[in-house]
This record gives C-alpha cells, structure tokens and sequence, in this order.
C-alpha cells in the first residue's frame, strides 16, 4: 500500500480497515436495492400506495422515480428523452402502483409500458410501440433459430440462449454503447451499427431479469431504433423503428358473420381488421389485442358499439359488480376500451375516495345512464364529449 511520508503507522491499517468495511457495505447495499422480478413485481405492482410530491419541498421527477424505485424495490426506466428536472406536483390517494405510474406518466404527457419486470416511462409513441416491438423480435429469433436446427448456423446450438433472464446494474453516467456492448457481450452476439449511436451519459438503470430482446429494446428504444437480427452470424443490426408496428393475429368467429366483423371494428377503430372465412385477422398493438381476445371470448361481449355511433348512444348488455372499490369500476370501465379522464387530486380534495365501495348490476343500459347513475350520487359530474369520458368532481353550490 502507499502512503504518505511521515503518515503514522497506526493510521494504516485502521484507513484500510475502513475503506474495506465501506466497500462492503456498498457491496451489500446494491445487493439488497436489487429490483423486484417475477411475482414478487407484479405484487407490488397490485400494492396500493399514495404520494404527495411537491409544494415546500419542490420534488423533480428525478426525485419521484427515485422515491418509488427505492421504496417500492421495483426498476424504473426513464427515457432520456424526458426531462428529469422538470418540477412534479402530485397529490395522489392510495391507488394500485401500476395507476401511479400511469398517473405520473399522464401528468408527464409520456407514456408508460410495462416490458418484463421493468417499467418504462418515455414518449408516448414509444411506450405505445414498445411491448410489441419486443414481441416482434422473440418471433424473429423463434424463427432463426427454429431454421438454424435444421442446418448449419451460427445460431444453432448458442452456448448463452437470448431467452435466458439476467440482471443487468449500471451505475450513474455510464454510456449506453457501453451498456449495450455489456448486453451483447453477455448472450455472446455482436452489434452492428452500435458506433453510429450519439454519445450519452446515462443515469444509474437496473434492468432486472431481462430476456436480449427486453434488454435491447428496452435501450434502443430511447434512440427511435430497435434491431434487426443477422442471419449469417450470431449478431444483431441496429436500424429505425418503423412508423407502424403491429402484430397480426387471427380469432375464430362463425362464417359469414359481418354483425361480429362490424361490432368489432366499432369497438377497436385503430386496429385493422378484416374477415377471412371463419377468421378474424387483426393487425394491432400487443395491448390492442390483448383486449380484442378478451372481447371475442365467448360471453364477454358486454356492451354493443355499432360502428361510427357516438359514446353516448352505446349501450352495456349486462355489467355486474359487487362491494367494487370506486377506483376499480373506473379502471373495469377502462379494461372495456372506454377512455376516462379523471384527476385523482382533484377528487381527493374533494373528499371522494377511490376506495369506497360501489355494486353495479345492470343490463341494457346505454354508456351514459350507466355513468351518470354510478358517479353523480358520488358528487361526481359526468360528461360525454365523443369518445371520452370526463369525470370531475360537482362544483360546490353557492
């Protein structure tokens, strides 16, 4: 070890012991800050919190996400494109995480996706595309590496599978060309077009128990890029994200059945749809089709949405809740494809509560009756404007 000349003996080994013991314990304090994955994430995802950032103490949102990633134990990626200095005044009731997130991203005017175990927080368009442009690569590499079995390939019989999840841990004002050279290195691919990439410093990102593909997208994204896989060599290619991103999928209906072909573009006008014999091709975003499948299940058709017809005139065939806390009969309504705007804050200063328990049992009902007979005895005044519901708390008579 060196020292300084004249530095006493004693010293030494009590400044190594020290410096050693600090080692350890930033050593133990990354182990124990390690995100959350699997259940235990979608746990706390589900777990209700409530936050007030603002007022004296004049949060960032580099505060808020901080705040959360440390008292949650979950991974949060802001997008380099958001500001993170930008002031955030929030006051938000107890409510599910995942809607805090939401809450926070639509205050942001950004977007939130949930990709793997980490949540994204980033442009709109961007977290619009992003679980589908992830979906779209793991059917690119199902596809290489099915052909690869049946022939020669640098993809056949790869030593680190890119379906394996590992953690990855960057610290503050690390580049992302180093961080996804990191990536590559450890599932054994090489990056093309990595060096064309602006240089960038980075705050500290966790990605934990990330598959390549979640990995990579979840890094690219912040370019406007996604990657293209090499045939002929285990590497992958960096290029542009498309304009429109979709995937296509087909969902049994009867023959010659157009009432179905019609309410279904009704109720989802973005995504394309067209019927094929005793198939309905859909082409949307992962999130699009989530919800068309739930649609096209077999009695889950609830409501009625003939095509082009405002809000205001559809009606619910049945809808049925019980003991449903206030919060979570907007959120159903939501699940359904109804888009409702509300503001948590306004509500809580109002003195309603998104915890209070509601029951709903009604069938052949329009949109509007129905809302306007659950939330205005809640002091909660509805408007339909189009495709929108807007709900704000009565103003006070005088």
């Amino acid at each position: 070890m060196l020292t300084k000349p004249g530095m006493p003996l004693d010293v030494r080994p009590r400044w190594r012991i020290g410096f050693v013991c600090w080692l350890l314990f930033q050593s133990m304090s990354v182990l124990a800050a390690e995100p959350l994955a699997g259940k235990p994430f979608e746990l706390a995802l589900d777990q209700k919190i409530g936050r007030v950032w603002g007022g004296q103490d004049g949060h960032t949102l580099r505060h808020v996400v901080r705040d959360l990633i440390d008292s949650q134990g979950i991974s949060i990626v802001l997008d380099r494109r958001v500001d993170p200095t930008q002031p955030v005044e929030l006051t938000l009731p107890p409510a599910p995480l995942r809607d805090i997130m939401s809450a926070i991203a639509r205050k942001l005017k950004t977007g939130m996706s949930i990709v793997g175990n980490v949540v994204y927080v980033g442009p709109t368009d961007s977290a619009r595309k992003l679980r589908t442009l992830v979906e779209l690569r793991n059917a690119d590499m199902s596809k290489l590496t099915g052909a690869a079995k049946t022939g020669k390939s640098p993809w056949r019989n790869r030593p680190v599978p890119l379906t394996q999840r590992k953690t990855f841990d960057w610290q503050e004002l690390d580049r992302p060309r180093d961080m996804l050279q990191e990536v590559a290195d450890r599932f054994k691919i090489e990056i093309d077009g990595l060096d064309k990439l602006p240089h960038d410093l980075w705050a500290r990102t966790s990605l934990p128990q990330v598959t390549a593909t979640e990995a990579m997208s979840l890094l690219l994204v912040q370019f406007g890029s996604t990657f293209e896989f090499v045939p002929d060599r285990a590497a992958i290619r960096i290029v542009p994200i498309p304009e429109r991103v979709f995937v296509e999928r087909s969902y049994p209906v009867p023959a010659n059945s157009p009432m179905k072909l019609s309410a279904a573009r009704g109720q989802f006008p973005e995504i394309e749809l067209e019927q094929s014999g005793a198939k309905l091709i859909a082409r949307g975003s992962v999130e699009q089709q989530a919800e068309l499948a739930a649609w096209m299940r077999p009695g889950s058709q609830k409501t009625t949405k003939p095509p082009g017809s405002p809000l205001s005139e559809r009606r619910f065939k049945e809808i049925k809740r019980k003991n449903l806390p206030l919060g979570d009969a907007i959120k159903t309504f939501i699940d359904y494809g109804i888009k409702i705007e509300y503001d948590p804050t306004q509500f809580a200063d109002e003195g309603i509560s998104l915890d209070q328990k509601i029951d709903i049992d009604e069938k052949d009902i329009s949109f509007e009756k129905l809302f306007r007979k659950l939330f205005e005895p809640l002091g909660i005044e509805v408007t339909i404007d189009g495709e929108t519901v807007q709900l704000r708390p009565k103003p006070k008579s005088l």
